[in-house]
């Protein structure tokens, strides 16, 4: 089969013939339709090897059901995960990492769900979904953060967001309540903060929290050292800081079928829009991968995979 393969230079990706998968008793073989592309497996694929297979998201057909297990049948439109090999004509995907694609969902948006949707889903959940408080997100125009705002506001939170350039993010905008362009203009206290930044800014969301609140950081694209101010834990009282990687995250629950559903649903029923920014042809894979590491792209890349 035809999959992405790194290219171990610049070019980062490249499409190749691999062998194809062996699904096991509990894994369902899936036609992949779309995928999208998430900043840590580029960067991870930039840095890898010539050779390698990468990619999380699926979006495509059973064409094998699961041998030992119960789960989608064949000619059922799903979408999950993998930790290794989305970026491929065909992919084993365990049942308990599947959902179906409900009527009303385009492969497009169920594409933007497993990754990035679940890790939005997943860091607002720890702060238990609090009605009515004040939470506020970094890099809210991101794959993560546009889907934290919408689930937020959802939830009937009191949602800030932190876009550099508003004025290009018009639907990120929306789904605030309100919107700072640097995150020294944070007042806080805010009860619950999603951070994907890094460095400066979460020092600032460190310095924001409210007592008994939780920042909650899931990536880090600024390198530069997050500090704590003198005696943060007696102006923060309760306060905490947790890290979370979504397949980290997996490895405690088993199951992201129930996550991968709920999200779905709330796209077939409007609540939460995906913010595509480009769709292409998977040829074009190297050159989007690029375009999002320098930040030419912040919203979701998706890639559809066929055609020869």
């Amino acid at each position: 089969m035809r999959a992405l393969i790194t290219t171990g230079n610049d070019d980062v990706l490249r499409l190749g013939e691999v062998p194809d998968p062996e699904p096991g008793p509990t894994e369902a073989l899936v036609r992949v339709q779309a995928t999208s592309l998430n900043r840590g497996e580029v960067l991870r694929a930039k840095n890898a090897p010539a050779g390698q297979q990468v990619g999380w998201d699926v979006v495509g057909v059973v064409e094998r059901a699961a041998d030992r297990v119960e789960g989608p049948a064949v000619g059922t439109t799903v979408v999950g995960l993998v930790s290794n090999g989305a970026w491929a004509e065909l992919a084993s995907v365990p049942v308990d990492y599947l959902a179906p694609v409900p009527a009303g969902v385009a492969p497009a948006q169920a594409a933007c769900v497993p990754v990035a949707g679940m890790t939005a889903f997943r860091a607002l959940a720890l702060g238990g979904f609090p009605v009515g408080k004040r939470v506020l997100v970094t890099g809210a125009s991101g794959g993560v953060g546009h889907v934290a705002v919408q689930l937020a506001r959802a939830a009937q939170m009191n949602v800030t967001g932190l876009i550099r350039n508003p004025e290009g993010n018009d639907a990120a905008v929306a789904a605030c309540n309100h919107v700072l362009r640097d995150i020294h203009d944070a007042q806080g206290p805010y009860d619950h903060v999603l951070e994907g930044v890094g460095g400066e800014v979460l020092t600032r969301c460190l310095d924001v929290v409210a007592s008994h609140g939780m920042v909650v950081s899931y990536a880090s694209t600024l390198m530069d050292p997050a500090m704590l101010g003198p005696r943060w834990f007696g102006a923060h009282l309760g306060a905490s800081l947790r890290s979370m990687l979504i397949f980290e995250e997996l490895k405690r629950t088993q199951s992201a079928s129930s996550d991968l559903t709920t999200l779905c649903a709330l796209i077939a029923e409007g609540v939460l829009k995906p913010h595509v920014a480009v769709e292409s042809d998977w040829t074009r894979a190297g050159e989007l991968a690029r375009d999002l590491l320098s930040r030419n792209v912040t919203a979701k890349v998706v890639l559809t995979i066929g055609g020869r």
